[in-house]
């Protein structure tokens, strides 16, 4: 009696060329999550970075805000050096007494002091009369930058707020 072979066919089990392309799908679908996965932290860092540049941008505008804008007891009309108009461009690049250096707290630092002062953002400010004829009315806009510009696209802000202040009786 001749012995019989059992037929390959007929055994359960997988073949090589399955158990081949299970793995190449699971590669496949691992690599996508991994894809997914690095995307979300990057939206993430960014998402509290732009947060955090909204924080120190509404910083400065309420404190611009606070600024005194009104008339006095004469009837004559009172501001604060703060809210005196900016020189134009004074968003788009540093202006003495219109841009500060913060670090990463919040905090102002001297940006002169180089990589050391550890500045994190740079928060630039501009104040525009409404109409010259009859300063009543001012536009303050505040932008923050990310430190160093070379980070990103240079002169698109991280943040930039902006309002209108009335002179009140």
């Amino acid at each position: 009696m001749a012995m019989r072979w059992p037929s390959v066919r007929r055994s359960p089990g997988f073949t090589l060329i399955e158990t081949l392309i299970a793995t190449c799908i699971l590669v496949t679908v691992l690599t996508g999550i991994a894809g997914l996965l690095v995307s979300s932290m990057r939206f993430a860092r960014e998402s509290g970075r732009h947060g955090s540049a909204v924080l120190v941008a509404q910083a400065k505008l309420e404190w611009l805000r606070a600024k005194e804008y009104a008339y006095g007891p004469e009837g004559d009309r009172v501001t604060d050096a703060a809210l005196s108009p900016s020189p134009p461009g004074a968003l788009g690049q540093d202006m003495s007494g219109y841009q500060d250096a913060l670090d990463a707290d919040g905090s102002v630092v001297d940006a002169a002091d180089g990589p050391n002062a550890g500045p994190a953002w740079v928060r630039r400010w501009a104040v525009t009369s409404m109409d010259a004829g009859v300063p009543d009315a001012v536009a303050i806009e505040v932008c923050v930058y990310h430190w160093p510009a070379h980070d990103v696209s240079p002169g698109v802000a991280d943040a930039c707020l902006s309002t209108i202040r009335v002179r009140q009786p």
